[in-house]
């Protein structure tokens, strides 16, 4: 349900920012072939029964290989290319936490506050791929 709720954000956004775009909602009609997907979609979303949450599902699973576009910071904060897989996440990650460490780098009060960042922001970043890929995996 994610991806779909992110797309009819961003419809809705460019609905009031975009003036170029033309938009009937009586008739559910877009100029954008993308929006008009997105509504569709919604709309049967919205509109189905548990079967057609199930289907929608179905047919989310095919994307949901693809990491959301929130997650790029993350990715690229343990150094990986974006989308990698989950054993090469963690191999980095664990290389990053050992390099960074406080404890390695206590020699100053400055390198250690710094190192000390360094791991809650790849500890933060780890932990938010890693929920994603369970989420996926259900």
């Amino acid at each position: 349900m994610d991806p779909l709720l992110e797309r009819f954000n961003r419809l809705i956004k460019s609905m009031f920012v975009d003036e170029d775009i033309n938009i009937d909602l009586n008739n559910n009609h877009f100029d954008d072939s993308d929006y008009s997907e997105a509504w569709h979609e919604l709309n049967d979303f919205l509109g189905s029964s548990d079967t057609g949450l199930n289907n929608y599902s179905k047919k989310t699973n095919a994307n949901s290989r693809i990491p959301p576009e929130v997650l790029k910071k993350d990715y690229k904060n343990l150094e990986v290319p974006f989308g990698s897989d989950f054993d090469i996440i963690k191999k980095s990650y664990k290389q990053l936490i050992i390099k960074h460490h406080p404890d390695k780098n206590s020699f100053s009060s400055e390198a250690l506050k710094i190192s000390t960042e360094k791991t809650k922001t790849l500890n933060i970043s780890f932990q938010r791929i890693k929920a994603w890929e369970l989420a996926k995996q259900t």
